[in-house]
């Protein structure tokens, strides 16, 4: 009888201990150009939570970051991506957030990257939906988690001692991290100083260090070998050398070709997957709901605080509701617009340039849905970042 060979195992142990033991330095130079202009649309997950395609596209002046959640997903002909492919005026857009990425996801997220977006000009799209009154959720959260930030924002820090205890308090609040007893008991020496919590963090340090190193391995592994699918589809007859005018036209047209169904203005094939199921429990659903006391305003607010320490050239896009279905909702005017006056007032108080989008509510078309931008809504944004560029 044949005797079972165990050679392919042995080799595959021997390869797996060859990757995680040689240094970093040797295989960095693998991740190329080609691998980051792959994720600049590729709204990958662990790069999200990584850093080392962040880093490197920070590093290359061919790219503009444009930062957010879900509506950087919608990507209709007129959304930049396709927009600059056939319009090309020297950067690339470099997509960075997908669903459930709030104001604190992109704090710990630029904590990290600090060094890299000095004098660096980066696009963020606000969403009005964050701002509710609960902020982000705890499994929204732990699902757009990155251990890897946390621990390099615990054991190798790049903002001041002021925004690493704010961070470290808002950690703290997540029963992910929580349940994290190595990083919780860092971030806990970060706010209280008595000897007892920081003798408990000296003893974990040297461990959390090697668990750091396995996270950075993995996040280099993850980036030399992702699997990139999200590929381009650009009209170019609807969107090569035309004007701002004929631009919006071709936009609306082809919004309305695919919303016929539904007074709001929202693409049938939402509408009838996410809407008309619920439609009559729908109305007035937000009828005593508040956009003006929330938790992710102090969240904002360290976004805000950590660009001004980096130096980053920052253009914040206040994105508006959705006015026909807000009306339905039952969430008043006044509502919106105290919203809408408070985001913007804390953004120029900072003394960042604000696009401000918030009067085209009532513009057909200019959301795709209830609440992301598509068709008309990305054409200012493109405009914009025509301006932008442009300007020193």
């Amino acid at each position: 009888m044949k005797q079972p060979s165990f050679s392919p195992l042995i080799a595959a142990v021997l390869i797996f201990c060859f990757i995680i033991f040689i240094p970093n330095q040797y295989l960095l130079p693998m991740v190329n150009d080609k691998t980051i202009e792959q994720a600049a649309v590729d709204l990958d997950f662990e790069m999200f939570q990584g850093e080392i395609i962040q880093k490197k596209m920070l590093e290359n002046p061919k790219y503009l970051p444009i930062y957010g959640s879900s509506e950087l997903s919608r990507l209709d002909t007129f959304h930049p991506s396709n927009y600059f492919k056939v319009n090309p005026i020297g950067v690339t857009p470099f997509l960075v957030g997908r669903g459930g990425t709030q104001s604190f996801f992109h704090f710990l997220n630029f904590a990290n990257q600090k060094e890299g977006l000095k004098n660096k000009k980066i696009i963020f799209i606000l969403s009005p939906q964050w701002f509710d009154k609960h902020g982000v959720k705890q499994e929204v959260f732990s699902s757009n988690f990155s251990a890897l930030q946390a621990y390099k924002f615990a054991l190798e820090p790049k903002v001041s001692e002021r925004l690493q205890i704010e961070g470290a308090k808002r950690l703290l609040t997540f029963d992910v991290v929580n349940n994290d007893k190595m990083l919780k008991t860092l971030l806990e020496a970060k706010i209280h100083k008595d000897k007892k919590t920081q003798m408990k963090a000296f003893m974990i340090k040297p461990f959390a260090f090697a668990f750091m190193k396995i996270l950075e391995k993995r996040d280099l592994l993850d980036s030399i070998f992702g699997v990139h699918v999200t590929k381009l589809h650009p009209q170019p007859s609807l969107i090569k050398n035309k004007t701002w005018g004929e631009l919006e036209k071709n936009a609306y047209e082809m919004a309305k070709r695919n919303s016929t169904n539904n007074p709001f203005y929202i693409d049938d094939f939402y509408y009838n997957h996410k809407i008309k199921p619920k439609i009559n429990w729908l109305k007035g659903y937000k009828r005593h709901a508040s956009y003006l006391v929330s938790p992710e305003y102090q969240d904002f607010q360290m976004v805000l605080d950590v660009l001004k320490e980096a130096k980053a050239k920052p253009l914040f896009v206040s994105v508006p509701f959705n006015g026909y279905w807000y009306d339905y909702m039952g969430l008043s005017k006044k509502e919106r617009e105290g919203y809408y006056k408070k985001i913007k007032q804390q953004i120029e108080k900072e003394g960042f340039p604000v696009l401000d989008l918030t009067n085209h509510e009532y513009d057909p078309y200019f959301l795709k849905d209830t609440m992301h931008l598509g068709y008309k809504g990305w054409l200012p944004i493109d405009k914009a970042i025509i301006e932008f560029v442009k300007h020193p």
